[in-house]
């Protein structure tokens, strides 16, 4: 009698200790989730001047052109448009939280249009909350520079 009751006990103990093992690593997946979302979130809402500085470049067939933002609004651009070398520093500032206006002294680009200022503007691309490109006049499809990961 003792022994079947011992039996079933030790079977209902073993039981619940691997229910409460599955209960505690769901309970460390579900934590682990969590934290990764609070970390991207907190990284793709991050729009700050610190965010979007960086070196861009920008190829097309006829040239390139090298963007740098610093974080205190400075920019620095290197254009060859057909062998001819133009450098440049200017100033940047950010609109909201996607755009982007440079001021009078950033070249101007092939298939570039400019603001009635001669200032430029762009719009910020995000993916999977990284700045990956600035699109200069992005509704008829103007010059791309896209950011460099490594130099």
């Amino acid at each position: 009698m003792w022994g079947k009751y011992r039996e079933s006990l030790l079977a209902m103990t073993q039981r619940g200790g691997i229910e409460m093992a599955y209960r505690r690593s769901v309970g460390w997946v579900i934590l682990a989730c969590v934290v990764a979302f609070i970390a991207w979130y907190s990284m793709a809402s991050d729009y700050s001047y610190g965010a979007i500085a960086g070196t861009y470049q920008y190829r097309s067939d006829s040239g390139t052109s090298m963007l740098i933002l610093k974080k205190d609004q400075i920019f620095y651009q290197e254009v060859n448009i057909n062998g001819k070398i133009q450098r440049v520093q200017g100033t940047w500032r950010k609109l909201g939280e996607g755009r982007v206006v440079f001021s009078n002294q950033f070249v101007r680009l092939p298939e570039q249009m400019v603001r009635p200022d001669g200032q430029a503007d762009g719009e910020i691309e995000k993916r999977i909350g990284l700045f990956r490109s600035i699109h200069l006049n992005p509704d008829p499809g103007g010059p791309v520079f896209r950011r460099q990961t490594f130099r």
